[in-house]
C-alpha cells in the first residue's frame, strides 16, 4: 500500500514539476498533505539575511493539523529541503519561534521552518515525515521569494 501511494505521489509531483517548467510562480504553497494523523499546509515562504552574502535563510510557515484524539509532537526536525539536484540542505535552528510542540487532539497550530540555503536557490522540494526514519508521507515544491 505504501508503494503505491509513494507511486502515485511521485506521479503528482512528476506533473506539478512538468507543468512547472513554463511557469516558475507554480509552486504548492497553501496544498494540505500529510499523514492520516497529521495534515500540513506550507502557508507562506520568506528570506532572510544570513552571516554571509552568499547564505539566506529561509523561513516556511506551516500550518498543522492534528486529525487524531490525541495529542501529538512535531517539529522543524520533521522535514528537510533539497532542491532540484537532490542536494539537502540544513535546518536552521536558531530561532526561538522554530516549530517544535505537541498538538492537541483536533486543533491546528501555526510554527515556522527555517534552512539555510544558497542565496542563489531560487525553488526546493521540502517534504514531511509523520515518523522519524520513515519514507516522507508529502512533499511540496516551493518558490523563494526575493534574493
Amino acid at each position: 500500500m505504501k508503494k503505491i501511494i509513494m507511486t502515485i505521489l511521485a506521479t503528482l509531483l512528476l506533473s506539478v514539476v512538468l507543468v512547472g517548467c513554463g511557469n516558475s510562480e507554480e509552486t504548492d504553497l497553501n496544498k494540505a498533505l500529510g499523514a492520516k494523523e497529521m495534515t500540513v499546509t506550507p502557508t507562506k515562504v520568506t528570506r532572510e539575511k544570513a552571516a554571509t552574502d552568499r547564505k539566506r535563510i529561509l523561513k516556511i510557515e506551516v500550518k498543522v493539523k492534528n486529525n487524531t484524539e490525541k495529542p501529538i509532537g512535531i517539529g522543524a526536525g520533521n522535514f528537510a529541503l533539497k532542491d532540484a539536484d537532490g542536494k539537502e540542505y540544513d535546518i536552521y535552528g536558531m530561532k526561538t519561534d522554530s516549530l517544535g510542540q505537541e498538538v492537541a487532539a483536533g486543533k491546528t497550530i501555526t510554527g515556522n521552518i527555517y534552512f539555510e540555503i544558497p542565496a542563489s536557490l531560487e525553488k526546493g522540494w521540502m517534504n514531511y515525515v509523520f515518523q522519524m526514519d520513515q519514507e516522507p508521507v508529502a512533499e511540496w515544491l516551493l518558490s523563494f521569494p526575493g534574493k
